[in-house]
């Protein structure tokens, strides 16, 4: 399943949902206001990938000041997130490759554009350049805690809280991978976006999880909400997504009211076992 489309006009919304051995998987995006007015299309894309005892996600943004960004987005999560299902992974370890199949996902679809089928990195940051954030679940169907693994590049995000049974106390989301760049990290770092410059290293961070407990991944127009986590959307995402929401609810549920924030939104939920 992929939340974009390479080709042709981009849906104002879409969502998606895995349901298997236990684990729940809800996604939504959604086009956000600013770029609704302008007649731009949605940036955000994402895709869910299943199977080898994996869950795979990957949630992109496209950066706006590219008209094509879109495309990246969706050629850069639907690349990665098949990759995943089958890459090596170590812990805490080296994404570099594994982010370069994302990458020259990127350069392809710049290059049926130019007609060039290996355009420079010049070439296709000037049509197109999307964020990206990925997470990977192993060993799904293992009864017992599982390892995910995550990685950033530019400020897209991972999220994890607690759902226990009976919980009554909102407890913070704590970030697991990206967050909202400094101003000093926008403006020394060259891996922001995709495609990666030759010399990009990205290093990924992997955690242990257990039962009855939720992993996000979203795109900024909703993580700069959460602001560090305890925010009122931040709560109000705790407690509307507790739970599976139903497919019908999922593009209202991102849907918060913020002047601040008129970002496109793209939500990835995945529900551990309970």
């Amino acid at each position: 399943m992929t939340g974009n489309s390479v080709r042709g006009a981009v849906p104002h919304s879409v969502h998606d949902a895995i349901d298997a051995n236990g684990w729940t998987v809800r996604a939504a995006s959604r086009q956000g206001l600013a770029r609704s007015e302008r007649g731009h299309p949605r940036q955000d894309a994402y895709a869910l990938r299943h199977g080898g005892g994996r869950i795979a996600v990957v949630v992109c943004d496209g950066l706006g000041a590219m008209q094509y960004s879109h495309l990246a987005a969706a050629a850069a999560s639907a690349a990665l997130a098949e990759h995943l299902l089958t890459a090596d992974l170590e812990v805490s370890g080296d994404w570099t490759d594994h982010l370069r199949v994302a990458s020259l996902a990127v350069t392809r679809a710049a290059g049926r554009l130019l007609g060039d089928r290996a355009p420079s990195f010049d070439a296709v940051a000037e049509l197109m350049a999307t964020t990206l954030t990925a997470l990977v679940v192993e060993d799904i169907e293992s009864p017992g805690r599982w390892l995910a693994h995550t990685v950033t590049v530019g400020d897209s995000s991972a999220w994890w809280r607690r759902t226990r049974t009976g919980g009554l106390d909102f407890e913070p989301w704590l970030l697991m991978s990206g967050g909202r760049l400094t101003r000093h990290e926008i403006a020394t770092s060259r891996a922001l976006a995709l495609p990666l410059p030759d010399d990009a290293v990205v290093t990924g961070a992997s955690y242990e999880i257990g039962r009855e407990e939720l992993l996000m991944v979203c795109s900024d127009g909703v993580a700069d909400a959460f602001e560090d986590g305890g925010s009122s959307v931040a709560a109000a995402f705790a407690a509307g997504w507790n739970n599976p929401p139903r497919l019908s609810d999922l593009a209202d549920r991102i849907a918060f009211d913020s002047g601040d924030h008129l970002d496109d939104r793209t939500v990835v939920a995945v529900w551990t076992p309970r």
